[in-house]
């Protein structure tokens, strides 16, 4: 698993996860024929994927995939590390954080009975939003019972061998508990909302401009990395990722090589190159 990097191997909860996979197979069930959620044993992401994100299961579909937020390699424990949902296909709202660790993460699963819903929130930001696609999940299982009538057995032996259990208010923990928790870590601010970790009580941040259309001047982007500090190189790294700046432009993508290399970022450069 050298997409793995220096955590060597998944945390504990995800091997659980995948014994529990593993069992139902045998019962002629899976985690994906009943809950959209297939675990990956391998390397697996999109130009869009946040380099330093460790995707850990996809929907199957449209490129949909789950991810462990490493934070450049700052995440100690994978066990700890925020759930990043990336859509691909979603163009300007492909990323977004949905949990605060994997246990959650299968909790936000089981709260929506399908892995694949939860591509749906990257969407939604109000109570409102969230009460309507609730309502339609629920009166769509109710009309196409066929579709979910395992679900409910899968979920209740994940709930029985993982000690988890759905959240009483999806909005709030999505919505509001996640994204102030992740505030507090990674107070700078970055396009994709995931941020950067900052060990400064205050960062009086520069910024590069940029957006989706354009185009990149590399002489002053070079000038920009070398008088600046770490975090806002990878501040500005997350922003030309999210942007689709680097994928089809190789002087850029070398320029970008080279910053992470300089700053040790083994990982997360070999994962550009996957």
């Amino acid at each position: 698993m050298d997409f793995l990097g220096k955590y060597k191997e998944f945390p504990q909860t995800l091997q659980m996860l995948t014994k529990i996979d593993l069992e139902l197979q045998k019962e002629g069930v899976s985690l994906f024929d009943q809950l959209s959620l297939f675990l990956l044993d391998d390397d697996y992401s999109y130009d869009v994927t946040p380099y330093d994100v460790i995707p850990f299961a996809n929907i199957g579909a449209d490129g949909i995939h789950y991810g462990f937020l490493t934070d450049f390699g700052r995440v100690k424990d994978l066990e700890e590390a925020f759930i990043v949902c990336i859509s691909p296909m979603n163009f300007g709202n492909h990323v977004k954080i949905i949990a605060r660790n994997i246990k959650e993460f299968i909790d936000v699963v089981l709260t929506l009975n399908d892995a694949s819903s939860i591509e749906n929130l990257l969407d939604y930001s109000t109570k409102e939003e969230y009460r309507d696609f609730l309502d339609w999940m629920a009166k769509d299982a109710a009309m196409n019972p066929e579709f979910t009538e395992q679900s409910p057995y899968i979920c209740e032996r994940i709930q029985q061998k993982l000690n988890r259990k759905p959240i009483d208010d999806l909005y709030e923990y999505v919505e509001v508990i996640v994204p102030e928790q992740r505030k507090k870590l990674a107070p700078i601010n970055t396009f994709d909302t995931l941020g950067v970790v900052s060990n400064h009580a205050e960062h009086n941040q520069e910024t590069f401009p940029m957006n989706s259309d354009s185009m990149i001047n590399l002489k002053e982007l070079k000038s920009f990395f070398k008088r600046n500090e770490n975090e806002t190189k990878l501040a500005t790294i997350r922003n030309l990722q999210f942007f689709y700046l680097i994928q089809d432009d190789d002087e850029l993508k070398g320029i970008v090589k080279a910053e992470m290399q300089k700053m040790g970022l083994i990982d997360e450069v070999n994962r550009m190159e996957l």
